[in-house]
């Protein structure tokens, strides 16, 4: 059997505003066209149908029983479609070009903030909203990092270490190396001054291990994490442990850093995003602008040391 061709889409959206329409005229001054072209449309139409749709009366606007069958369910569906194809616009324009990115606030206000404008400059279209997580999550914060990312509540996360979730793809950003600083040089033993630190961190329990003998000698306070020792110790001869990252933002730069002292954490910084078989072009541009700005920070440390 002679698979029967289906009617132009176009034909059927001119006949669904020209049946609720008082007239064709009315029908054109809706659509933006020609009195002549809504009627071509309509003829058009019926000859696909093999069926009148309107009584071909100059005086009265009616619809035939065909006309009053097709049109309700018609409006309906183009209708429904005019929803979709907007909830689809809406997700083009915002939600594909908008990336939700949790990440410590250390690495935000010591280091990413002051390069967003390059990443806006060159991806005007992509919106970034920020959340902050802790750098050593737990592992309860880490369940949520997960469930987020998975639920798509989260496009991208940062951490420090493995988060064990197949469904993820975790990428290696850099290596951290935390340095003993102080904000003002000072002639004082470092075990004579007071060190602000967070006691939990996986940064001061290796600091313990491969400075034991410094580490034994120290007077410390415990703060709940880098950005709190930083701004407890500024102006004074105090020390922190600061991500070697960090130090090249302005208000660090002239820190004074105990080099001899630094030690390297056995995990990278890692960045996390959803397993897809096809990332979205926002989240790729991002990350791939990000390893390519730690790359070069880190290439301009090694000039400066």
């Amino acid at each position: 059997m002679k698979q029967q061709k289906l009617p132009s889409l176009n034909a059927l959206r001119v006949f669904a505003v020209a049946a609720h329409a008082d007239s064709f005229k009315q029908a054109a001054q809706q659509l933006g066209v020609s009195q002549s072209n809504i009627t071509r449309q309509i003829q058009a139409l019926e000859e696909q149908l093999g069926t009148r749709l309107f009584q071909r009366d100059n005086r009265v606007h009616a619809l035939t029983a065909a006309g009053e069958t097709l049109a309700p369910d018609l409006l309906r569906l183009f209708k429904e479609l005019d929803r979709t194809v907007d909830r689809a616009r809406n997700i083009g324009d915002s939600e594909a070009t908008t990336l939700r990115i949790a990440l410590p606030e250390s690495f935000l206000r010591w280091w990413l903030s002051s390069r967003l404008h390059e990443f806006y400059t060159l991806y005007p279209h992509i919106q970034v909203q920020f959340n902050t997580v802790s750098l050593f999550p737990n592992a309860s914060e880490r369940a949520n990092i997960c469930a987020e990312l998975q639920h798509e509540q989260l496009d991208i996360a940062l951490h420090y270490g493995q988060l064990r979730d197949h469904a993820l793809k975790q990428v290696p950003l850099y290596t951290p190396t935390y340095v003993p600083v102080a904000p003002i040089k000072s002639e004082s033993p470092l075990a004579s001054r007071p060190w602000y630190v967070d006691e939990k961190a996986p940064y001061w329990q290796h600091f313990k291990k491969a400075q034991s003998h410094l580490a034994r000698q120290l007077q410390t306070r415990h703060v709940g994490n880098s950005n709190i020792a930083i701004d407890l110790i500024y102006g004074t001869d105090h020390m922190t442990l600061v991500d070697q990252l960090y130090l090249t933002h302005p208000q660090l730069q002239q820190f004074a850093k105990h080099t001899e002292y630094q030690v390297t954490l056995p995990e990278p910084l890692a960045l996390a995003i959803k397993q897809r078989q096809r990332q979205p072009v926002a989240l790729v541009a991002f990350t791939k602008w990000l390893q390519a700005r730690l790359l070069s920070s880190q290439a301009d440390t090694a000039r400066r040391d």
